[in-house]
């Protein structure tokens, strides 16, 4: 039984580079006005959830973690945006209220997020080995349209035993063996406000790349690849929707990407407000504290999925898409 990996949008969420130039990221928008959505703020905190992942010890989650985040930082210099580290500290909810980007580790019998006072039960497709969900303001002509409020990515460990590739490996126990830092990583650019560079079926009409163009069809990126370069760059980026089984391309942001970060939060455009969550100041944040809040939530939109979807494809059967 062969494997691979959709890294699925369900609904929305530098060093020098050389090679061809970066021309086909593809950005989030609003599901009214069809605006890109983007932070408002310099910088957002993340912070794991402190119960981890079953499968590694809990220092190599937070290291892999921040890795995962220098991944983006270390490479989008022109761009002001920054993602700080919040060291593990108790259990989190995921919850667009407390503006902190939360990352969780699902476990049990099914890849849900359980119940809350205010929220019933959500189930995922057992398929996605992670689920970003990107709150951000829906009010068309509001000048908040598109400001993005909270994101919070859930890591599926019900189907995914979630390891590092390059390192021994433990036995298998039957689930897919997904490398934490690629995953991560790719949940990330959701998070940044990116969308795939490939589309795994329909597209709103709105929904194009930087040049203006409808995003391809990910399986026909992937079968013409071999013979088209263009195909081939879109196939490395970091934000493409399919990826081999214990793939590692996406570990590393490509022009693609990068020129994608910068066109949400160009250098010169810096708000420098940069607040901590819940807190008066902004400790350990590089860039100006600012006390800004983010617009009435009366029209607030939930959007997710933005994950790493992985399918197992058996004899006489098609992967099916998210």
């Amino acid at each position: 039984m062969s494997a691979r990996n959709f890294l699925g949008l369900a609904v929305a969420l530098a060093l020098s580079v050389s090679g061809a130039s970066a021309s086909a990221y593809v950005r989030s928008r609003t599901a009214d006005s069809c605006s890109p959505i983007y932070w408002k703020q310099s910088c957002v905190y993340i912070q794991p959830d402190s119960s981890f992942v079953p499968d590694l010890p809990s220092a190599d989650v937070e290291c892999i973690i921040q890795k995962s985040m220098s991944n983006w930082t270390l490479r989008t210099t022109g761009s002001y945006f920054k993602l700080h580290y919040l060291p593990a500290s108790g259990p989190l909810t995921v919850t667009y209220k407390d503006h902190l980007s939360v990352v969780i580790f699902r476990t049990g019998t099914k890849f849900c997020r359980p119940a809350t006072d205010s929220a019933a039960q959500v189930c995922y497709d057992s398929s996605a080995a992670a689920v970003t969900t990107v709150s951000y303001i829906n009010k068309n002509g509001d000048p908040s349209d598109g400001v993005i409020v909270d994101a919070d990515i859930e890591m599926n460990a019900v189907n995914n035993q979630f390891v590092e590739i390059g390192k021994p490996l433990p036995a298998s126990d039957g689930r897919n063996q997904t490398d934490l830092e690629n995953t991560l990583t790719h949940e990330l650019g959701h998070l940044l406000g990116l969308d795939h560079t490939c589309r795994l079926n329909s597209d709103p009409a709105c929904l194009t790349d930087d040049q203006g163009q409808p995003r391809q069809l990910c399986d026909v990126i992937e079968k013409g690849r071999i013979i088209n370069p263009t195909y081939q760059s879109l196939y490395v980026t970091t934000m493409f929707a399919v990826a081999p089984q214990k793939d590692i391309e996406k570990r590393t942001p490509k022009a693609d990407d990068i020129a994608g970060i910068t066109a949400i939060s160009p250098l010169a455009q810096d708000p420098n407000i940069c607040e901590l969550p819940g807190a008066s100041s902004s400790s350990g944040c590089s860039c100006e504290v600012g006390q800004k809040k983010p617009s009435s939530l009366a029209s607030l939109l939930l959007i997710g999925i933005a994950g790493l979807l992985c399918f197992r494809r058996k004899r006489h059967r098609t992967a099916q898409d998210s």
